[in-house]
């Protein structure tokens, strides 16, 4: 999926949520740093079992989550992917996108090694471009 962007707009952030409310406190932050540079945000969230409406809880905060992104002057897409690391890099790769916003992930030690890690293949897949990933607690 590839946003349309205002010409001339160089910085492009793109925001990753989970259905968390911590995720409020990303949102804001793309739309601080969109602020700060000039630039516009997007805020993204990556469904693997491309049913979104499995978990009405769950809904209810994403819908939250891209009400607040919109009334702050970003977009949002929900992308379908099942690997979340690569899907979120080509979707930073097809919109131009400049900086990434992810949260901390909040799994144990354990947990990384049963399911994975998103945020450290994230990074390797997007550093060659030169895209900064800032990394929230």
């Amino acid at each position: 999926m590839v946003l349309s962007y205002e010409p001339g707009v160089k910085s492009r952030i793109m925001v990753c949520v989970t259905p968390q409310k911590s995720c409020r406190r990303l949102v804001e932050r793309g739309a601080e740093r969109a602020k700060e540079t000039n630039g516009e945000f997007c805020v993204v969230y990556v469904n693997k079992n491309n049913d979104i409406y499995k978990d009405l809880k769950e809904h209810k905060i994403l819908v939250e989550l891209f009400e607040m992104a919109q009334k702050l002057g970003g977009r949002v897409s929900i992308l379908v992917g099942k690997k979340i690391s690569d899907t979120l890099a080509e979707f930073a790769d097809e919109n131009d996108i400049t900086e990434i916003i992810v949260g901390k992930s909040l799994r144990s030690a354990f947990e990384v090694l049963l399911h994975g890690d998103v945020i450290n293949p994230l990074i390797k897949r997007v550093e060659e471009k030169n895209i900064i990933v800032e990394v929230i607690e």
